[in-house]
């Protein structure tokens, strides 16, 4: 911390000094545990009471300051039970890789709403264990984040997984679950990439900031909407409640190619989107016993819903508008009777060219529920509730998913058939294999749409997540910790 603002060593003139660092500098941090009785006054690390690193210095776009690993052995940050280890608000263009970050409620806190924050922080194949957050802004002048190759893992029940709320999980060991670990990384703002990140034991995964309108407005406000947000090939698991949240984004959001494993409550989230477009692409959801795989809800528009495979159901929490499905895998397992049920106030919202496996012996599988078919829109009147119990029928009914098909777990290699009886059970990715069998009904059955499929291997794009006959995607960090 003397190169940030301090020479004496946690003594009660440790702001005195101006800081050393300039943009351009990297921090050098040798191998050993770094953790500080911050009770001690004039202790060795130069933090005082509260036990946090406060960096207060910044570097610039084409020279930030790093702080990284020496190499010479792993580097422990230990915040000894503290509430923030790691304080950039404030400081731009901060550079952290290959730190080991733990026992701490905040691991990085980057920013709060009407106050301040930070741009351009880059947090890379680290390790933050033992934590309630990982990395934390909710201030709209955040930018141009990028948090790749990460493992977070919390202090959330390791051992099962526990909801919070939800009828499934009323009279469960444990019910309702506390939140001990909140989340592995919440953003605001735009331009962050979210990639190749493990997370395990929170109450939620990767998450968007839930918000009203921008805070502050030194800028003009189209300066601070929280656009153009990349969020991929995340490895998720054991979480409380969702997955993603895309809550409060407005356009140009992007998951893509994450793979979602054992979520207490719906997985992909938009609670609402303002306008979007927010693209779900190439997603792999996987045991969601609660409320099933999607929460598109509060008025949410502009969802396009593209090549993703669902083992569990599509249901709909609330009204969306200009909502779109293409060319995915929805496979039920008894959250709901339905396997796919729509409510929108938009009648040019549309599903089709899917593979369904309805829920055996339920008498209604299929809603679509929408203003009269005369209707282009109507965002308050009343939506009629059309219920069907099988495909045709309901393709015949509302002209979707006319060229949607009918199939079972058999259609891949390996995953197992889930239901809802033991919901409490982790499963573990490596245990299931999401690569199409040959000659499977899900091949060559799908919509080309430029962009999304291009390179597909034979006549049509295949449904779900995985073209057969390509390499599966690289899920987690690309490099171990």
């Amino acid at each position: 911390m003397a190169a940030f603002y301090t020479r004496a060593n946690g003594a009660d003139w440790f702001n005195a000094y101006p800081p050393r660092v300039q943009p351009g500098d990297t921090i050098l941090v040798h191998a050993g545990l770094y953790r500080e009785d911050r009770y001690r006054y004039a202790n060795q690390l130069g933090l005082l009471f509260d036990g946090t690193y406060r960096f207060r210095q910044s570097g610039t776009a084409g020279k930030p300051i790093a702080i990284v690993a020496a190499g010479d052995g792993e580097v422990i940050f230990d915040g000894n039970d503290n509430h923030i280890l790691f304080d950039v608000m404030g400081s731009d263009y901060l550079y952290f890789e290959g730190l080991t970050i733990r026992n701490t409620e905040v691991a990085f806190q980057a920013g709060h709403k009407g106050v301040t924050g930070a741009v351009g922080l880059t947090v890379k194949n680290c390790r933050l264990e033992n934590i309630g957050r990982g990395i934390y802004t909710d201030w709209s002048g955040s930018k141009n984040f990028y948090i790749a190759d990460n493992t977070f893992i919390g202090k959330s029940h390791p051992e099962r997984l526990e909801g919070w709320i939800g009828r499934v999980w009323q009279g469960t060991p444990g019910y309702p679950t506390p939140v001990i670990s909140e989340l592995a990384v919440k953003v605001y703002g735009s331009g962050h990439v979210i990639a190749y990140n493990h997370v395990a034991n929170f109450h939620d995964g990767i998450d968007h900031a839930t918000y009203g309108e921008p805070d502050g407005n030194p800028e003009p406000i189209r300066e601070r909407m929280p656009v153009s947000i990349d969020i991929y090939n995340n490895d998720i698991t054991n979480v409380d409640d969702n997955c993603i949240e895309a809550d409060g984004a407005m356009h140009n959001i992007r998951i893509l190619r994450n793979r979602c494993f054992n979520q207490a409550h719906r997985s992909l989230s938009t609670q609402p989107i303002l306008g979007g477009p927010a693209y779900f692409i190439r997603n792999i959801v996987y045991h969601a016993p609660e409320g099933g795989s999607v929460k598109f809800t509060a008025n949410s528009a502009g969802v396009l819903v593209y090549h993703n495979t669902l083992t569990s159901e599509v249901l709909s929490m609330g009204q969306a508008s200009n909502l779109h499905y293409r060319n995915n895998l929805i496979l039920g397992q008894g959250a709901a009777p339905e396997v796919f049920s729509v409510e929108t106030a938009t009648n040019y919202s549309s599903s089709d060219y899917n593979g369904f496996r309805p829920n055996p012996d339920a008498e209604v599988s299929f809603i679509w529920k929408s203003p009269p078919f005369e209707e282009q829109a109507d965002f308050t009147g009343k939506r009629i509730d059309r219920s069907f119990r099988s495909l045709s029928e309901y393709s015949q009914a509302t002209g979707q998913d006319i060229h949607s098909v009918l199939v079972d777990y058999d259609i891949f290699e390996n995953v197992p058939a889930l239901t809802t009886e033991s919901p409490g059970r982790l499963y573990d990715p490596q245990d299931s294999d999401f690569r199409l069998r040959a000659g499977s009904k899900a091949i060559d059955v799908g919509m080309i749409l430029p962009n999304i499929n291009d390179g597909y291997r034979s006549r049509l794009p295949d449904l779900g997540a995985y073209e057969y006959g390509q390499a599966v995607p690289h899920y987690g960090p690309r490099e171990p910790h």
